[in-house]
């Protein structure tokens, strides 16, 4: 068989998958196969052909091949990670995070949006599995890759709000470093928040808090963040409530006191303000 008989063989193959023929495309990929039997796009065709025959180990078999064959080639990875998002399979669970990973680094230099598509089911393989790491690491890398992309504000904001629902429910479990990047997305969503003040704004401080509470090496970081809240949120109770509570627990009754006297004023100074306002503008 020679090169330009390999050559229309392939593209009988090809425009056999294009028909929907799959039988007739894997009779010709064979036929290669007996010629050049590492011939990198009759095994990907191969795979294309036996998925579509619902024969996903031979789609298996045919698109690992032709990823040893050539590693750095897209084709068999984009078949692997379509097969196994398709298809239940066996060694789905184990070898799926690896493909995305390999596609993640084809992507990088050539399709950034796919990079981010991938990237994101990566991030909800490991959310599914609970290996908070590698969530929290992935999705940073996302947000990091975003920004020298040049995302709006809005966008940034809604990809650290989502890290911080992400790892919101495992805080426990989260090492220092894991622990250190979900405050710091709390401060970042709060931070590049476009409605302010507003319910979501609101919410997003108060789940903060909530969040430093379970980490009592955080003291600092709790009370900044409650002031915070009550500079925003003025007539909100549960900041005080919260600061108060800290207070009490670390005996510190005097900043009790001046924290509350602190937030009178403030509300006094404010009501004043509006009801200057108001004499004005009604005379």
């Amino acid at each position: 068989m020679s090169s330009k008989e390999v050559k229309t063989a392939l593209k009988s193959a090809r425009d056999a998958i294009r028909n929907k023929e799959y039988k007739e495309a894997l009779k010709h990929c064979k036929t290669v196969l007996k010629q050049e039997k590492n011939n990198y796009n009759a095994w990907v065709f191969i795979g294309v052909a036996a998925a579509e025959l619902e024969q996903p180990d031979q789609a298996q078999g045919a698109y690992k091949k032709a990823a040893e064959l050539e590693p750095d080639q897209l084709l068999a990875w984009q078949g692997l990670a379509s097969l196994y998002e398709k298809y239940n399979h066996i060694n789905a669970k184990d070898d799926l995070p690896g493909v995305y990973q390999k596609l993640l680094d084809l992507y990088e230099s050539v399709d950034k949006k796919k990079w981010c598509d991938v990237c994101k089911k990566l991030v909800d393989l490991y959310y599914q599995e609970k290996k908070h790491d590698e969530v929290a690491r992935t999705w940073h890398k996302l947000i990091k890759t975003r920004q020298e992309e040049g995302a709006d504000n809005q966008e940034l904001h809604q990809l650290w709000k989502k890290l911080t629902q992400l790892l919101a429910e495992s805080t426990e479990d989260l090492n220092n470093e894991i622990q250190q990047l979900l405050l710091t997305a709390f401060e970042n969503a709060l931070c590049l928040s476009d409605e302010i003040p507003s319910e979501d704004h609101q919410v997003l401080y108060r789940h903060f808090i909530q969040c430093l509470c379970k980490f009592p090496h955080e003291t600092a970081r709790l009370k900044k963040a409650c002031e915070g809240m009550i500079n925003s949120y003025p007539t909100v109770q549960y900041p005080l409530e919260v600061l108060c509570l800290h207070l009490i627990e670390s005996g510190n009754f005097f900043f009790i006191i001046l924290h509350v006297l602190e937030v009178y004023e403030y509300v006094r100074v404010m009501l004043l303000s509006i009801k200057n306002c108001f004499s004005v503008y009604y005379g």
